[in-house]
């Protein structure tokens, strides 16, 4: 019986890093939502101790750390599994936190995306769909003069590309939203944001998120938001019939 030896995603960025004289990267996106301890195994020690060698090819060459790899984790801040990190991973890893887009630059993508998805598509006033992504974006990042409680959590623009996106498809799809596009935004909200605020939503917050809907669909005549409220409310009744404190 003969065995291949299979280089993984680091020991082949080592080889790629050494053989073509280049920096290399391996990322490890959402790390939270893996099985550190099974991605990782000998890479642990490895770290720490850059002359343990992690495989050796069919060539015989040993394969080793390299300071030109670099090993980027990513991870939500928002998600409640980040305080459950493994302590070999916070030990061995520079935790840096990442400051959100200024506000020019967020605006500029939010136009982007907009243009560049329904600038062709007159039925949704790009004016008004850009000061709801703001307003979403300020609601859940900064809180509002309605939400008493401040912000809700932290929670990046790049969710709303999405919204464009499925927006772009529904406006041009006569069995969809053509003749309905302000119900389209709300359902584009109900599938692409309310559903990821949620996911890593203790009680508090989904009280929060589903007071801030309400009050969107309300600030907002042009579209309606519903949908949105809607999945917060239901969520929100789920969370309260569980702990018991259901009306």
């Amino acid at each position: 019986m003969n065995y291949h030896t299979e280089l993984g995603a680091v020991s082949d960025g080592v080889k790629r890093a050494r053989d073509f004289d280049i920096s290399y990267a391996v990322i490890l996106d959402e790390i939270t939502r893996a099985d550190i301890s099974q991605i990782f195994g000998p890479l642990y020690t490895a770290i720490e101790n850059r002359n343990q060698t992690l495989i050796e090819t069919d060539d015989g060459e040993p394969i080793e750390l390299d300071e030109d790899v670099s090993i980027i984790c990513t991870m939500n801040m928002s998600d409640r599994t980040v305080n459950e990190l493994d302590n070999a991973i916070t030990r061995r890893f520079a935790m840096v936190e990442l400051d959100e887009y200024e506000d020019d630059d967020r605006e500029s993508l939010f136009t982007g995306w907009i243009e560049e998805e329904l600038g062709d598509i007159p039925l949704v006033d790009s004016g008004d769909l850009l000061d709801l992504f703001e307003a979403d974006y300020q609601g859940i990042n900064h809180g509002s003069e309605q939400a008493s409680r401040g912000r809700i959590m932290r929670f990046g623009p790049m969710h709303y590309r999405d919204v464009t996106v499925f927006l772009r498809e529904a406006l041009q799809d006569e069995e969809l939203y053509m003749d309905e596009p302000e119900e389209a935004v709300g359902q584009a909200f109900q599938t692409f944001i309310v559903p990821r605020l949620l996911n890593s939503a203790a009680f508090p917050q989904i009280e929060q998120i589903e007071q801030h809907y309400r009050y969107l669909d309300k600030e907002f005549d042009d579209f309606d938001l519903s949908p949105a409220v809607e999945l917060a409310g239901r969520e929100l009744e789920a969370e309260q019939r569980q702990m018991g404190s259901y009306e």
